[in-house]
């Protein structure tokens, strides 16, 4: 799956960037920007009835959260939710395109990271089921396009973090198939260097 990066959420401006490979691990990076973190992880989560037999389910964040930690990565909660309903959970150009266009599931997650100063990351994940390659490929394309509007990040509906908006400098997509995968990660404090973030939100959208 190819990996873009860009802006999004939160209100944020998204760049048109193009397909971004990375020589550097996350751990690797997050050492580098001196903010390596590791240990162990809180999960917690909740379910508003995601259609059975999906290919997106808590499963999915599950197996993220598993990639992130052999990483090294230090995950102190992580939050999920799944639903059938994308329009109720999405504003802008991508919530008419929903509307006309109904996604079959949604999975959102909301990781909170820590490094070794106790400094928090947050990382916003969604996963969008389509109908179809068809509709998923115009929704990822709509998506990676400035000013379109997002999919709502998890933490602005729960939690103790819905006053953070992301600024959309750490943004990357990519789609398998039917799916559309989408993740933004935002610091809570400003110590964190763009490499580690960019880096992050590659990951979660392998």
């Amino acid at each position: 799956m190819a990996r873009r990066i860009g802006g999004a959420g939160g209100g944020s401006d998204k760049g048109g960037g193009g397909t971004v490979l990375l020589a550097v691990g996350v751990a690797l990076a997050l050492g580098a920007g001196g903010a390596s973190v590791a240990g162990s992880t809180a999960t917690s989560g909740a379910s508003s009835g995601a259609r059975s037999g999906s290919r997106v389910d808590n499963r999915t964040s599950q197996a993220l959260e598993t990639r992130l930690t052999s990483r090294g990565i230090r995950l102190t909660s992580r939050i999920t939710d799944d639903d059938a309903d994308c329009v109720a959970h999405s504003y802008g150009q991508v919530q008419d395109f929903l509307r006309r266009s109904p996604c079959t599931a949604l999975h959102r997650a909301q990781f909170e990271l820590r490094d070794r100063n106790g400094d928090v990351v947050l990382l916003a994940v969604s996963w969008v089921e389509m109908s179809s390659e068809a509709a998923a490929g115009s929704l990822r394309e709509l998506l990676d396009t400035e000013g379109t509007g997002n999919i709502i990040e998890l933490s602005r509906e729960r939690g103790r973090y819905r006053t953070i908006r992301y600024g959309g400098d750490a943004y990357a997509s990519s789609r398998d198939g039917t799916v559309v995968a989408t993740a933004q990660a935002e610091p809570i404090a400003r110590r964190t260097s763009g490499l580690v973030l960019t880096t992050i939100v590659n990951e979660a959208v392998q």
